[in-house]
């Protein structure tokens, strides 16, 4: 009598030939996506289907989102799955990717390396709006936030 095989154990097959897929790929690296502009304004990349990278500003603060999304009436929000980093701990998390890269080929996974020295990628906009100036800015200070902390009271009491 034959038995009918449930969909799951399809999905591992497929996940085992990706994952065999990025094994074999590890040496090259990795060609960054097009960083795109939603709605709002805000600058992602995205990293799966229905996953993102949000670069944005709330309360006048730069945070970047990791963040599920879904479709609804054409238009693609925000799930309740994520999380919203400040800059500072973004920068943490990423000085501790070397050691991650390290524990993990241990594990004997691997992971494509991105190429940091290459010029970034062109802004899409979502609603084909005018292109904003972003990263057609003067570059900022390199003060340390104490400096500029105190240049800031320094205006303010004169």
């Amino acid at each position: 009598m034959d038995h009918y095989e449930p969909q799951r154990r399809t999905k591992r097959i497929k996940l085992q030939d990706r994952n065999q897929n990025q094994h074999d790929n590890s040496a090259e690296p990795v060609s960054c996506p097009l960083r795109k502009m939603d709605s709002n304004g805000d600058i992602f990349w995205e990293i799966a289907k229905s996953r993102r990278l949000t670069l944005s500003t709330f309360r006048g603060q730069t945070l970047l989102s990791i963040r599920e999304y879904y479709t609804k009436d054409g238009q693609e929000l925000p799930g309740k799955k994520g999380i919203s980093l400040p800059v500072d701990q973004f920068s943490s998390l990423v000085s501790l990717l070397p050691d991650v890269e390290v524990i993990l080929r241990e594990k004997g996974q691997t992971i494509p390396r991105p190429e940091y020295g290459r010029t970034s990628a062109a802004v899409h906009d979502d609603e084909n709006k005018p292109r904003s100036k972003v990263g057609l800015e003067e570059p900022q200070s390199s003060k340390a936030n104490i400096e500029v902390t105190s240049d800031e009271d320094e205006e303010g009491d004169a």
